[in-house]
């Protein structure tokens, strides 16, 4: 069981390859940068650490709606 989250990424590749694989995301805009938002999911945290690095995202503890 994982808690929920979210997934913060601000590589637009990344962001699309993970879009590829089925996974959705949000945009949302932080200090003029635009920040690809992923529900954090069991299925998304094993494609994150199967294919990136972990300084390739941010998992934020608080989900923002």
């Amino acid at each position: 069981m994982i808690n929920i989250g979210e997934v913060l990424l601000l590589d637009p590749q990344k962001a699309e390859q993970l879009q590829q694989c089925g996974f959705k995301y949000t945009k949302r805009n932080i200090d003029n940068k635009e920040i690809f938002v992923f529900i954090q999911t069991n299925e998304l945290m094993k494609e994150l650490n199967s294919k990136f690095d972990t300084k390739d995202f941010i998992i934020n503890s608080v989900v923002c709606f």
